[in-house]
């Protein structure tokens, strides 16, 4: 009895919590906007620098690596790391467009920037779910929550039947070397 009461408490707690994550993945989202707008300003500056000397962006960046000064090589290092994760962070804003929800799940996973992450969560406000996605969130949370609690009490539920089997045979040993 005590088991159903403990399985009803956790299944709410992670249904509670669940509804919160289209929140976080909107705020989430928030940020990942602002960091794709900083990163464009920095690609744009660059790459106006290169067209003021007559280079392609990759050019550029090509005669930065090939410099014998340890800045000037660590400025092109940085410049491919810039476009890369500006090149990702772009792939994880268009997965927002997804109408399809497991294809927007799957890209935001593989695309998934733990320092926005971070920031995001410092940063989380709760709000209450009145979309859809919040309301299904809720309630897969609620199954999760449940079925997990409910699982880690099938043993104490029926620990009469485990125990009572391990205490016979343990009982009848004695006798059987006799």
């Amino acid at each position: 009895m005590i088991i159903g009461r403990v399985a009803l408490f956790f299944a709410l707690l992670l249904g509670v919590a669940t509804t919160q994550m289209p929140e976080f993945w909107q705020q989430y989202r928030q940020r990942l906007g602002g960091a794709i707008d900083e990163l464009t300003a920095i690609v744009a500056q660059f790459d106006k620098d290169a067209a003021g000397r007559s280079l392609t962006p990759d050019a550029a960046i090509v005669r930065l690596e090939a410099n014998s000064d340890p800045l000037a090589q660590a400025r092109g290092d940085e410049m491919k790391r810039i476009l890369a994760r500006l090149a990702k962070l772009q792939r994880a804003a268009a997965a927002f467009n997804d109408p399809n929800v497991a294809g927007r799940w799957v890209t935001l996973f593989r695309t998934f920037d733990p320092y926005i992450a971070e920031r995001t969560y410092r940063t989380f406000q709760p709000a209450i779910p009145t979309t859809p996605e919040g309301f299904v969130a809720g309630i897969f949370g609620f199954l999760v929550g449940g079925g997990i609690a409910y699982g880690i009490g099938l043993p104490i539920r029926h620990r009469k039947k485990l125990f009572s089997r391990r205490s016979r045979t343990k009982a009848a040993e004695p006798y059987a070397e006799a």
